[in-house]
């Protein structure tokens, strides 16, 4: 699974706009994996979370307010459907599309591995210089997560490693 999740990031990064740098890029793409599975609970589907954290924010065209991003992801994983993502199935290709779709217009879908998906993007608002707030996770475990007071300090202490 390693190899095939790092054959995406590469041909993401590949794709990326290089004009567009790292606010929504390849170092977020790999904070969100990382985030991805400190949320991991029993029921979430990991390889989605995982192949999310690398398709969500990829079809970007700006930094700004792009809200058709997640739908242009979506769609562009019916391209690489076959090929790239074929360790998918199609309810997990289903999941995938939905959270990409989702990610920035919906709080929560009440499907775990989607909200995962979801809390996994938010815990690195930090980059834009919000706040992630509990209020605004869609599982427990987000909320848990960044109402830790050492939740601050441990995002700051894996920007310095990357």
């Amino acid at each position: 699974m390693m190899k095939v999740i790092s054959e995406l990031r590469s041909y993401c990064l590949n794709r990326w706009p290089k004009d567009l740098g790292t606010t929504h890029g390849v170092e977020h793409w790999d904070r969100v994996a990382r985030f991805g599975k400190m949320l991991y609970q029993v029921g979430v589907d990991m390889d989605v979370v995982t192949t999310f954290a690398y398709l969500h924010d990829s079809e970007r065209m700006n930094n700004a307010k792009d809200i058709d991003h997640g739908l242009r992801a979506s769609k562009l994983i019916d391209t690489i459907r076959r090929t790239r993502l074929r360790y998918l199935n199609d309810e997990q290709i289903g999941k995938l599309k939905r959270a990409c779709e989702l990610h920035t217009i919906k709080h929560k879908t009440g499907d775990i591995t989607i909200d995962t998906c979801f809390d996994a993007d938010r815990m690195d608002l930090f980059r834009v210089g919000i706040k992630p707030s509990p209020e605004r996770m869609a599982t427990k475990r987000g909320a848990e997560l960044v109402a830790d007071p050492y939740y601050e300090v441990y995002y700051n202490e894996i920007t310095c490693t990357q």
